[in-house]
């Protein structure tokens, strides 16, 4: 067992200078899409993968299609190294890979929809690593609300200010709590998957304000979707249903105007465009 994936079942692997982990493979993975998953884990790595989804600063994702072996379409992110004073501080910690799998297993016992993980992977020497995750059936909450119809709008919203509440209840804080990163999987009634937790992390200061109010801001970015004030109103009131009402009205307060901070500092940049661009033309829906 590798160091860095200590305390978790399954089988390393180390292949090309890296380490590979895929969790409990005997039982759920032929030996033919084993071998596709590394394959395409490498292609991912060397950039040369079929589909890239996206860039962002800290890594690269690619997408790939397993059906004809009866797997699922699987999401390969790559991890650039570490910089600057952050590696430092990485020698006290598990790898970002170790620490995915691990909050996942946590997420999960306490019945908060995660993805699949199909392979995990570390570079032994250059610092990269790798996370594999199965395709999440659904839509963004972006997506949904850029299409979905006034009625179904207002139940996902309050639905998902509950369960975010739910989330921070159970002493978690997630690390990018964007409208890309949470899916709506069903909606009679409304279930939800949260994605990308590299940096999420189940602490105590879930239990203080400010924490919590930074992620409802991160949500906040529903404005970028042609959602009103009212829309993101009904997260909050569906929010703060499952705390206590005694600073509710301050809290809200601080809510907004981290909000407007973060909207501005957006808007300068010109980020609202190219989102909305990225999404695609909203479909018309009586009554939106």
């Amino acid at each position: 067992m590798s160091w860095w994936m200590a305390g978790f079942d399954g089988v390393p692997l180390t292949r090309g200078g890296w380490t590979f982990f895929l969790p409990d493979y005997d039982a759920r993975y032929s030996e033919e899409l084993r071998e596709r998953l590394i394959d395409s884990a490498f292609a991912a790595i060397d950039g040369t993968l079929a589909t890239r989804v996206r860039r962002s600063r800290h890594a690269e994702t690619w997408v790939e299609h397993f059906d004809q072996v009866g797997g699922p379409a699987a999401y390969f992110k790559v991890l650039d190294p570490i910089r600057g004073l952050n590696r430092v501080a990485r020698i006290f910690k598990r790898r970002r890979a170790a620490h995915v799998a691990s909050i996942s297993e946590h997420l999960r016992a306490d019945a908060v929809g995660v993805p699949e993980i199909l392979l995990l992977g570390a570079e032994r020497r250059g610092g990269r690593e790798i996370i594999v995750t199965a395709r999440v059936e659904g839509f963004s909450i972006a997506r949904h609300l850029r299409r979905a119809k006034l009625a179904s709008r207002r139940v996902v919203l309050r639905a998902l200010g509950a369960e975010v509440a739910r989330l921070h209840r159970a002493g978690y804080i997630h690390g990018d709590l964007s409208p890309f990163n949470v899916f709506v999987t069903a909606l009679e009634p409304p279930q939800f998957v949260f994605i990308d937790h590299e940096r999420t992390r189940r602490t105590v200061m879930s239990r203080f304000a400010r924490p919590r109010m930074r992620n409802l801001v991160q949500l906040g970015h529903l404005e970028l979707f042609d959602v009103t004030n009212t829309d993101r109103m009904r997260v909050w009131c569906g929010y703060a249903a499952a705390f206590s009402a005694r600073r509710r009205r301050a809290e809200r307060r601080r809510v907004a105007a981290m909000l407007r901070e973060r909207i501005a500092k957006d808007r300068k940049g010109g980020v609202a465009g190219r989102v909305a661009a990225s999404l695609g033309p909203r479909r018309e829906a009586k009554g939106s």
